[in-house]
């Protein structure tokens, strides 16, 4: 509304919370909003408003009277707004009693802002009746709809249609006409405001020059036709006598076509007081295309009739399950394919209760179905019902409100018509697909093998109608199932059973998936939970390596017989399972790989240099250190003895310094014959004596290989965080730097990097055995 004209509304409504709502719509403008007429006469006496909207409750004298009741005074140019209830059908009605638009509850932010555009339009323009143009363009904007959801509906759409339109024109009579080309005449299809002796006439004096009266009729549509009694106009078909008793002054005839040709004409009638203005001649075209879509979609429906004893044969042959009721569920039709998706006799069908046939797992909307009106259809919905052969189908099911004509093809009752179309199969494989493109997530993303045995469950329950579904694993001994995860009506009472009990137990012994269609009558069967009673299960086993590793267990509820449709669904989802157990397994040690040092076991380079930065982020270690290990003289030994049995020795080493410090310290192997030990939470004495702990170990005893004793020792180089270095290279950097330095001390001994003292002094501080 910024920049043109102001408008100002009035809200009647006695709902306090669409009130509300409709204000806040408004914000833009202006608003009052009161519950009842009773407050409006001081609000309109002391500020006019520009539209007013009123809930249908408070307007429904407007409809009998013709006008809309509205206890106050009013401009014309105030656009009056009608908010029509939910399932309410009077807009039309409405609209011809003066309403220029209808807001259908809940209201939303499009409808009101147009009904705001249209007061604006309204107060810009300066007469009368360019407002009134303004008001009838928007109204007829709506009526379009309704008329042609009339000729789509009924029959006998065609006078209720035209008596709509005159109201809305304000024209004393209106009539159409069809040009029939196999007689050269005109036919009146329907008309209000004139007597039944002018049409016949009218009709009569057209036979053989039917083409040449509306060629003539349309050549000069601007200028009216002019019906008083003394008129010589050449278009007139009448006679002066039948004029006189109309008492009309004009008439313009507008042409309709369909398909780009010319159909016929509606003919608009003018009185003395209400002469013809030809600023309205687009209104009236308006309504000329109108109702040649209307008359085009009756047509069609006409047709539609004539063909329903072909269709009514045709249904009978479909794979799709039609079935009509009247609007009290009574089946009126439905054809084989119908009643076998219902699991219901043919015969048994026919004149049954609809929601007594619906054998459906959920509550089916049926309350809000009756309330469809004639043309409207319902929201589709997956439906599982059980059939005959006490299989789980799943049906998509569509229902339209439709009106279908008695025997004689002249009375019209609404009825329902649902389409079942069963999509098991379909829905199964696109559900399946789901489940197992998310497990293959799981796989690449997650790895998280809880998560996926509880998204399994969960999935297999929910979408595919499993009363219970477990997940196990053998244990170590093969004795016993451990439950992982387990879906079921109720609380289970075991995590775990033994591997000699149950389906589960014989498909391990036999190695193969087993599925069991009547537990009843199986020995082996046994109840998950009490209560629980079951029709069917089904158990695929889950394997690493060909060997089976665990179980996957289905049981439906009475009624839902599994089959091999629903076993073949369960070994697809193992055989995903199982992969992602693989990749699980392999990622972890690709992980373990990537993080160890293949000869010793012990963490590699970047090992450390991960453990380290995760030292320097952890906010609770404000001290660590970092111990670097190289042995003395070690390349003599590999000189004399060969590579291979200096691995040998070192794999030695590797085992007896792990056993020398904490589980959350690392030792890792950081290049050849080099050791580094990451000590977090410890002061530097500490970390000093650990290091005289392993270089202890080392030379106290030799390390024997092939019979051959090996004495060796090491020297250790300590930096200590923070103080002598920030970050990961730093410290290792220090820590290098001392070992070498005592090294160059004479080996076998552990050097500080903050020492600054002489070697002498340090080696007996910290020197050899």
């Amino acid at each position: 509304m910024e920049g043109g004209p102001r408008v100002r509304a009035l809200v009647v409504d006695p709902d306090p919370s669409r009130r509300e709502w409709l204000v806040r719509l408004l914000a833009e403008v202006p608003v009052d909003a009161v519950a009842d007429w009773p407050e409006v006469g001081e609000l309109v006496r002391a500020e006019p408003p520009n539209v007013v909207i009123v809930a249908s409750e408070l307007a429904g004298q407007a409809v009998p009277g013709g006008n809309p009741w509205l206890p106050v005074d009013l401009p014309q140019s105030v656009v009056k707004v009608v908010i029509a209830r939910a399932g309410e059908r009077l807009t039309t009605e409405y609209l011809a009693a003066g309403f220029q638009a209808v807001l259908y509850d809940p209201l939303t932010r499009v409808e009101v802002d147009r009904v705001l555009l249209l007061a604006e339009e309204i107060v810009r323009r300066a007469s009368d009746a360019e407002r009134r143009r303004v008001r009838r363009a928007e109204a007829l904007r709506q009526l379009e709809v309704e008329i042609l959801t009339l000729a789509d509906l009924t029959s006998n759409w065609l006078t209720r249609a035209l008596e709509l339109v005159r109201r809305l024109v304000d024209l004393p009579a209106l009539a159409l006409w069809e040009l029939v080309e196999t007689a050269d005449q005109l036919r009146c299809l329907g008309a209000i405001g004139l007597p039944e002796q002018y049409l016949v006439e009218a009709e009569r004096s057209s036979v053989g020059r039917g083409k040449a009266i509306a060629d003539s009729l349309l050549e000069s549509p601007l200028h009216p036709i002019e019906l008083h009694p003394g008129s010589a106009d050449p278009r007139l078909v009448t006679s002066a006598e039948a004029r006189r008793e109309l008492g009309l002054r004009q008439a313009v005839a507008v042409p309709y076509r369909e398909a780009g040709q010319l159909r016929g004409f509606i003919s608009f009638y003018f009185s003395e007081q209400e002469p013809f203005d030809k600023e309205e001649l687009p209104v009236y075209d308006a309504v000329a295309g109108i109702l040649a879509t209307a008359l085009a979609i009756s047509r069609a429906r006409r047709q539609l009739v004539a063909s329903q004893r072909m269709l009514s044969e045709l249904v009978a042959g479909l794979q799709v399950g039609v079935i009509v009721s009247d609007m009290g569920g009574t089946v009126r039709l439905a054809n084989h394919a119908a009643a076998h998706m219902l699991g219901t006799p043919h015969a048994q069908l026919l004149g049954a209760s609809l929601p007594a046939m619906f054998r459906a797992r959920s509550e089916l909307p049926w309350d809000r179905w009756r309330q469809l009106a004639p043309g409207m259809v319902a929201e589709t919905l997956i439906v599982q019902v059980s059939s005959i052969d006490r299989r789980l189908r799943e049906l998509e099911c569509r229902v339209q409100a439709i009106e279908l004509p008695d025997a004689a093809g002249e009375q019209w009752h609404p009825s329902l018509q649902f389409l079942l179309e069963d999509v098991t199969l379909e829905r199964r494989r696109l559900l399946e697909l789901e489940l197992l493109q998310d497990l293959t997530r799981m796989v690449t993303d997650h790895r998280d093998l809880d998560a996926a045995f509880r998204m399994v469950a969960e999935r297999l329950q929910q979408d595919f109608g499993f009363a219970l579904v477990g997940l196990a694993v053998l244990s170590q001994d093969r004795q016993r199932f451990i439950g992982q995860t387990i879906k079921a009506p109720g609380e289970v009472s075991f995590n775990e059973w033994l591997t000699s009990r149950g389906v589960t137990g014989r498909a391990l012994r036999e190695n193969r998936s087993q599925l069991v269609t009547d537990v009843r009558a199986d020995p082996d069967y046994f109840e998950p939970l009490p209560g629980f009673v079951a029709e069917s299960e089904i158990v695929v086993l889950l394997r690493r390596w060909g060997e089976p590793i665990g179980v996957l267990n289905i049981e439906s509820a009475p009624g839902h017989r599994l089959d091999e449709e629903d076993l073949r669904l369960a070994e697809n989802v193992a055989v995903h399972l199982e992969l992602l157990m693989e990749q699980v397994e392999l990622t972890d040690r690709l992980s373990r790989q990537a993080l160890t040092d293949p000869l010793t076991g012990l963490a590699n380079r970047r090992a450390l240099m991960d453990r380290l930065q995760q030292v320097m982020r952890d906010r609770r270690i404000d001290r660590a250190a970092v111990l670097l290990i190289d042995f003395d003289d070690f390349k003599r030994l590999n000189d004399e003895r060969g590579h291979l049995f200096g691995d040998a020795v070192l794999q030695q080493v590797a085992d007896r310094l792990t056993q020398l410090i904490r589980p959350d310290d690392l030792l890792a192997r950081y290049a050849g014959d080099e050791f580094a030990v990451v000590l977090a939470d410890i002061d530097l004495g500490e970390a000093a004596e650990v290091a005289e702990r392993l270089r202890r170990a080392v030379s106290r005893e030799p390390f024997v290989h092939e019979g051959i004793p090996v004495n060796l020792t090491i020297s250790i180089g300590i930096a200590a965080y923070p103080d002598d270095g920030a970050t990961p290279d730093d410290l290792i950097r220090v820590a290098d730097d001392a070992m070498y330095r005592a090294k160059r001390q004479g080996g076998d001994r552990v050097a500080l990097a903050s020492d600054d003292s002489s070697p002498a002094s340090h080696g007996e501080a910290l020197g050899g055995a």
